[in-house]
């Protein structure tokens, strides 16, 4: 997508993840969610869905959705990559901000936000008050993971990671060392929960993988988020990402919520 490799299907074993983000986010939740329990989740811009087959191919118990904005990712899927064949899985081409805003308070585990234009989250997926409705529709202890891009000042990381906090008791960022360290950009991942969120996944463990990450979570977490307000829906971003978006592939942002576009 827009010259960046954006997936990864394993469609013999769907529990082979090669994205390291994907990983690390997998690895976050089955220590969250027990592979015996029911788990209702939905993924916002889920591509081939490789998060969706793997959990469940994981769970018996797991129903998730995606919602998908790219019609052609999704028939791409179906033609080539045995979509159709995954069970208890979902897939609607729309607008991922309008489903979740149709579905009742805590009708979910988990919800994962993984959607692009060009290499720029879209802003109505980053904003408190998107937060807020993700926050109504998770049950007590349910997760929003968000994977986004960011460059080297990680401004958009810590708008989201602040508009997480006004929402959630725990947040944790997630990335690999030299982006914490500003010396490179790439994927990170925003975590979120009102229950403590498992170290066994936040911190060693992450330095274990075949491509190490760290977490920043707590006074940490608050050191980089102090000074930077969360992203609002009707305050344009100014963050660097925002202002360098238009030399990178598609750049047109969706209209705002209730507009038409």
């Amino acid at each position: 997508m827009d010259g960046v490799e954006a997936s990864h299907v394993d469609l013999v074993d769907p529990t082979r993840i090669r994205f390291e983000y994907l990983r690390h986010l997998v690895g976050v939740i089955d220590a969250m969610f027990p592979a015996r329990d029911a788990l209702d989740a939905l993924q916002v811009g889920g591509g081939p869905c490789t998060l969706a087959r793997y959990l469940v191919a994981t769970r018996r118990r797991a129903r998730v959705t995606v919602v998908e904005r790219d019609a052609g990712v999704v028939q791409a899927s179906r033609d080539h990559l045995m979509l159709d064949e995954v069970p208890r899985l979902e897939v609607r081409v729309g607008d991922g901000r309008a489903a979740l805003a149709d579905l009742p308070d805590g009708a979910l585990d988990l919800v994962v936000v993984d959607a692009f234009i060009g290499l720029v989250a879209p802003h109505a997926l980053s904003t408190t008050e998107f937060m807020a409705d993700v926050h109504r529709v998770l049950r007590p202890g349910g997760l929003h993971a968000m994977n986004l891009i960011d460059v080297e000042s990680l401004g958009l990381a810590r708008a989201v990671a602040a508009g997480m906090g006004e929402q959630y008791a725990s947040v944790a960022l997630l990335a690999e060392p030299a982006v914490l360290e500003h010396r490179t950009s790439g994927n990170l991942l925003l975590l979120a929960s009102d229950r403590p969120l498992p170290p066994e996944a936040t911190g060693r463990a992450l330095a274990r993988d075949a491509a190490p990450w760290e977490a920043r979570t707590g006074r940490a977490l608050a050191r980089m988020v102090d000074g930077h307000p969360p992203l609002r829906d009707d305050v344009p971003p100014t963050h660097d990402l925002a202002r360098l978006a238009p030399l990178w592939g598609r750049v047109k942002q969706p209209p705002p919520p209730g507009q038409v576009g």
